[in-house]
């Protein structure tokens, strides 16, 4: 495997008849490291243990993962880190034989960004790709990311972001970001209670907006109501907040006046240079 990993807290071996790899049986977390820290690492680490919950995975240890993440960000600049918490086993089948849990972490380098997607906004395109409902993975980082592959196929060049529905036409989300935007001064993100992934970053977004007295709503909307918006920007654990500027034909002066300063309560490390 390339780049440095931890399996279980030691050398990774074969993996090749492991159910994570065969099944998608497993969830991961991605996080960013910067300045030989783990944005958000406790915070990560329990979101991972929900979702492994879902699919009925027993808790990996907290103390070891803590420690196993620290070790992997130490002495690096910028990067990423990829916690995947799998069904242990390697046994052909699809009756899961069990909740033991393997975690495998990963280090990445950081993704090439412009350092002008958060002063100026970012460019999306609306794809023709559909979620599918499927309300027992709903919100869970599943290893099983098929559907955002095939989103990715067609993409619009030029574009940092492709905007999808879900099985009713409805925009739900981007290939790897959540999706906000602000009408009449109402916040408003899909709900993720048939398809997507929820993010730590959208909860943490969801929780500021609350605290300054921002009016917030989770429900269905549309593509209309999307391109009416007042301002719109994406969530992931990466970027923290990147503003919307296009979305296809429609244009924002971006950052909005509530994009900014949910940005500026968050304070997201702005890790590209400009």
């Amino acid at each position: 495997m390339n780049g440095p990993a931890l399996f279980n807290g030691g050398a990774v071996p074969d993996l090749s008849g492991h159910r994570g790899l065969n099944y998608g049986d497993g969830v991961f977390r991605t996080c960013l490291i910067y300045d030989s820290h783990i944005i958000d690492m406790k915070e990560q680490i329990d979101l991972v243990q929900e979702d492994a919950a879902r699919l009925g995975l027993a808790p990996a240890p907290m103390a070891a993962l803590a420690r196993e993440a620290a070790s992997l960000a130490a002495g690096q600049s910028r990067g990423v880190l990829k916690i995947m918490l799998m069904r242990a086993g390697a046994g052909r089948g699809y009756r899961d034989g069990g909740g033991a849990t393997d975690r495998l972490l990963r280090r990445y380098p950081a993704p090439a960004c412009r350092g002008e997607a958060w002063d100026s906004g970012v460019s999306a395109f609306r794809s023709e790709f559909r979620l599918a409902a499927q309300p027992a993975l709903a919100g869970i980082k599943h290893l099983n990311r098929l559907e955002q592959v095939l989103a990715s196929r067609d993409w619009l060049e030029g574009a940092d972001e492709a905007l999808l529905a879900d099985d009713a036409g409805r925009p739900l989300c981007g290939t790897r970001t959540n999706l906000f935007w602000v009408g009449a001064g109402v916040l408003q993100t899909p709900a993720l209670e048939r398809c997507g992934v929820a993010g730590l970053m959208r909860r943490k977004v969801l929780a500021l907006a609350a605290a300054s007295g921002l009016q917030c709503r989770v429900g269905a909307g549309s593509w209309d109501e999307l391109e009416a918006a007042d301002e719109a920007f994406l969530t992931n654990s990466l970027v923290g907040i990147w503003p919307l500027a296009r979305l296809d034909a429609r244009r924002w002066d971006a950052p909005g006046p509530v994009t900014r300063r949910l940005m500026e309560r968050l304070a997201h490390p702005r890790w590209a240079a400009a």
